[in-house]
C-alpha cells in the first residue's frame, strides 16, 4: 500500500521538500500580506499569484491532544495534537512526548520528523 500523501499541487510538493531539509515554511501573498497554512499556489484572500515562502513560527501553544492506537504513518500508540501558531492559526501535528506528560496551554516547539515509511513531516515537542 502506498502511504505517501497525494501531492495535489506544487505548493504541497514544495512544502514536503522543505520539511525534508528541516525547514518549516509556508506561503505568504506579496500583494496582501496574508500568510497561509497549508501553503497555497493562489492567495484565497485576494486571489494573488505572487507568493513567497516564509518561515513558520517554531514555537506554539498546545490546544488539544489525543492518542491514536491505529495509524498508517504514526508509531502506535502515538500522540497527535492541535497547536496554535501565532499569526498563522492552528495546525494538526504529531506530538513527540508521552501523553501523560502533556497539558493544555503548554508551549511546544517544532521538531522535524521522518515517518517509518520515509516521509518528512512536522512534529512538536514540549519546551523545557
Amino acid at each position: 500500500m502506498d502511504t505517501k500523501p497525494y501531492i495535489q499541487d506544487s505548493a504541497a510538493g514544495e512544502f514536503f521538500s522543505r520539511l525534508a531539509e528541516g525547514k518549516f515554511q509556508t506561503t505568504r501573498c506579496r500583494a496582501c500580506g496574508e500568510t497561509h497554512y497549508p501553503p497555497r499556489v493562489l492567495c484565497p484572500r485576494c486571489l494573488g499569484e505572487d507568493l513567497e515562502w516564509v518561515d513558520l513560527p517554531r514555537e506554539g501553544t498546545l490546544l488539544a491532544f489525543t492518542w491514536q492506537e491505529a495509524a498508517i504513518r504514526c508509531i502506535k500508540p502515538d500522540v497527535l495534537g492541535l497547536v496554535e501558531l501565532e499569526g498563522v492559526g492552528n495546525i494538526f501535528t504529531r506530538i513527540d512526548a508521552p501523553y501523560e506528560s502533556l497539558r493544555i496551554g503548554q508551549r511546544v516547539s517544532f521538531s522535524p520528523w521522518t515517518s517509518p515509511d520515509g516521509l518528512a513531516l512536522h512534529q512538536f515537542r514540549p519546551v523545557d
